[in-house]
């Protein structure tokens, strides 16, 4: 679940310089004051949508993995639903991740490795089924699954302009939480509580990028039920050129591992 999200937590898990911890301002929301939603002033399909041709976000990260901290400089670069380049190291990329709707490609510089892998294998690592848009979505801030699908969860406010979209099955739970001053995203949440497994990303400090809203902020938590990581990103710059490229080759010498 790279997205970073997902995909990029585990294979940067012995990447980076060891750093102390720092405190993140991301505060747990409050479900005691839970209440069905019955207002009709927010609709879903309202949602302050980022639309864009190509993205690029220069960002500083902290990966809390396990008991240890670690800090470098992360790039992500988005083509709309064509491709996502992940790049990260200090000054010189150390390791790069190529995301394309049927495929993701990864190596890494420090022990010359290289991995090829689909979205299958996300699904066996975490149990959570993700594909290519539903990766963008989460780096772009964006609802994780349609906006027509959110019509069919249950609704809740639990804060002053803040309600939260909820669907709950055996097997796992998703909630999206949604600003509606904003009209923006600000979590979203899939959970299998019973096998102790999460992917939840929240998103804050919002500024206006291409005449939309876009997060500055975020937190990524993820739990495969033994390890637990927390990916902070804090965004230095944007760029939405249609002249960026993706450079991405791997080399002849490194050697192919599993995922």
């Amino acid at each position: 679940m790279r997205l970073k999200i997902l995909l990029l937590c585990l294979i940067i898990g012995g990447c980076g310089i060891k750093t102390k911890n720092k405190n993140k301002d991301f505060s747990d929301f409050n479900y005691n004051n839970k209440q069905q939603y019955t207002k009709t002033s927010f609709k879903a399909d309202e949602l302050n949508l980022f639309d864009f041709n190509t993205l690029v976000l220069s960002n500083n990260a902290n990966l809390e993995y396990n008991n240890s901290n670690y800090s470098f400089d992360i790039s992500i670069k988005i083509r709309k639903n064509k491709k996502i380049l992940i790049s990260g190291g200090f000054i010189i990329p150390l390791f790069k991740i190529l995301i394309e709707p049927d495929k993701i490609l990864g190596y890494q510089k420090i022990d010359k490795t290289f991995f090829s892998t689909d979205f299958g294998d996300i699904y066996d690592k975490l149990g959570f089924t993700l594909d290519f848009n539903q990766i963008q979505n989460i780096l772009i801030g964006e609802p994780i699954n349609e906006i027509i699908s959110i019509y069919n969860y249950d609704t809740y406010e639990i804060d002053k302009n803040l309600i939260v979209y909820e669907y709950v099955n055996d097997e796992f739970s998703v909630s999206l939480f949604v600003d509606t001053n904003l009209n923006k995203l600000i979590a979203q949440e899939i959970k299998q509580i019973e096998l102790g497994r999460e992917l939840s990303i929240y998103y804050k400090e919002f500024k206006e990028t291409n005449n939309s809203m876009l997060y500055t902020s975020s937190k990524i938590v993820v739990n495969d039920g033994k390890n637990l990581i927390n990916l902070y990103m804090s965004t230095n710059s944007t760029n939405t050129s249609d002249e960026i490229l993706f450079p991405f080759e791997i080399p002849n010498n490194y050697r192919k591992i599993k995922f």
